[in-house]
């Protein structure tokens, strides 16, 4: 059966704001690129070199954030939202949420899943050996929802982790597209039927990761409103400039959502991934899985379509059917979207030279909000978990990201060369203003509450009338002079568990 769209897709010109914001967004980047300009005078002729240098690139890599996120990038959503999946094609969609010690957050989250509005789903919620109310919660809600598919609940004996807990409940899914969410955060009731779309119309698309916000910022205290504008702009500006590329880095674990067919036979793998001589690493969650699917080859993918042939022309749901209509996809796209069943298979895979199988994007109209520290302490120690992924996304990621496109590729290794940079600048800025310096001292911290209020005032052209986009540039300096140092923590104590 075909697909019906209520009009034609691609008559509609999307604009994501007025003309008036349009402008000050591109007298922000002219003024980066003035900014640039002046730097690399200041650098030739004024300021310390190796903070100069540093400066420079770093506005660099900000032009390049804000001009492809906002030129290049269109959430993947618009150009489908119109389609209409008839209910018998709506492929099936397995939820899952691993939780451990979550009473004051669980009923919520899994009510959120329970209301999407997409009708042809399963939600698995597995238990990682909870301590507190959050098992007999979990009971009560099975007998409220009743019996049947609709709601499955694991209860693992013991804490096993996040990972081990996700290949738990991806072992009984039966769902063709996975999604997978933190415990401590709702669900919006489209996101699932949005994301759908996204992958019912181009087959190319290996994961599509949602837009968090932070839930109750609005009543909490100033941490959780500077954390509510750093996560919509990290969010909506590097994940957008990444998803130009169709190449995220990292598929958030608020809320991302899979193929079954990109992530499937990884997911055994990811659950006990060793590092550094430790078995079961438990960090590197949401990146590790990411480089699995990032680094996927073509042929990779061939030879398990082939291997699945049966199943997926017995599934008359099966994502990507041939009798879907393909909207706004080049010919490389046609290409790689037809049946594995296709006589001409052969022909296409030697054609098909691609360095990698699968798309990747973001899309702001795949929501959710994520509970986040209330506390510095609290909000340290997950920064200190996420230092202890990116440690082990150095070789996962880096080792197999120069087969995405070149600028996407080149822009990726120069970020990661500025963030080791970064605590051996604060240092020598120390230096600097101990020894007088302080010329280049006030250059630099410029430059920092520059980068954080552009990022601010991206928020409130996005969201008029958005109250906390001022709170930005702190997030940018609790960056650089606190959490830039916690790497060196992290790295020390990558053995220990703790706080995972």
């Amino acid at each position: 059966m075909a697909v019906q769209n209520k009009q034609p897709v691609a008559t509609e010109k999307y604009r994501e704001m007025d003309k008036k914001r349009w402008l000050v967004r591109y007298l922000v980047l002219a003024s980066i690129a003035v900014i640039l300009g002046i730097k690399l005078y200041l650098l030739i002729y004024v300021v310390d070199f190796t903070v100069g240098f540093y400066s420079f690139l770093t506005s660099f890599v900000l032009f390049n954030i804000f001009f492809l996120s906002w030129v290049k990038y269109r959430d993947p959503f618009i150009r489908v939202k119109d389609v209409l999946i008839p209910e018998d094609r709506k492929p099936l969609v397995s939820i899952i949420v691993p939780v451990k010690n979550e009473e004051g957050n669980i009923r919520n989250c899994v009510q959120s899943c329970l209301n999407s509005s997409y009708t042809n789903k399963e939600v698995i919620i597995v238990n990682d050996g909870s301590t507190d109310g959050t098992t007999a919660i979990l009971d009560e809600m099975r007998k409220e929802v009743g019996p049947g598919p609709k709601l499955q609940i694991i209860h693992l004996s013991k804490s096993v982790g996040k990972k081990v807990a996700i290949e738990a409940g991806s072992q009984i899914a039966k769902g063709e597209i996975y999604v997978m969410m933190d415990s401590d955060c709702d669900l919006a009731s489209d996101a699932v039927d949005n994301a759908v779309k996204i992958f019912y119309t181009d087959r190319r698309i290996g994961a599509v990761t949602g837009h968090a916000r932070v839930r109750g910022a609005a009543k909490g205290n100033t941490l959780l409103k500077i954390e509510d504008v750093w996560f919509d702009g990290q969010f909506r500006m590097l994940k957008g400039m990444e998803t130009s590329f169709s190449s995220l880095t990292c598929c958030s674990g608020a809320l991302s959502i899979y193929r079954r067919e990109a992530v499937h036979q990884y997911i055994h793998a990811w659950a006990h991934d060793h590092f550094l001589g430790i078995e079961n690493f438990k960090f590197a969650t949401d990146r590790r899985l990411t480089a699995y699917v990032l680094g996927a080859k073509p042929e990779d993918i061939w030879e398990d379509r082939r291997n699945n042939t049966g199943e997926q022309d017995s599934n008359k749901n099966s994502i990507g059917n041939n009798n879907i209509p393909i909207l706004q996809t080049g010919k490389d796209d046609l290409n790689a979207m037809r049946s594995s069943s296709d006589p001409d298979q052969e022909e296409l895979k030697k054609k098909d030279r691609r360095k990698y199988a699968w798309r990747l994007v973001y899309s702001p109209s795949v929501r959710v909000t994520a509970g986040v520290p209330d506390t510095l302490v609290g909000l340290i120690r997950q920064q200190i978990r996420w230092r202890k992924s990116f440690i082990r996304s150095l070789p996962a990621t880096g080792g197999i990201y120069w087969r995405r496109p070149f600028y996407a590729a080149f822009l990726y290794y120069l970020v990661l060369g500025l963030k080791l940079m970064r605590p051996f600048i604060v240092i020598k800025i120390i230096v600097l203003l101990l020894s007088a310096d302080i010329g280049t001292v006030v250059f630099y911290l410029s430059g920092l509450m520059y980068t954080g209020m552009l990022y601010g005032i991206d928020s409130r052209l996005r969201n008029p009338g958005y109250p906390y986009w001022l709170y930005r540039p702190l997030f940018t300096f609790m960056s650089t002079f606190v959490f830039s140092w916690l790497l060196f923590y992290a790295a020390i104590t990558i053995r220990k568990e703790a706080w995972r």
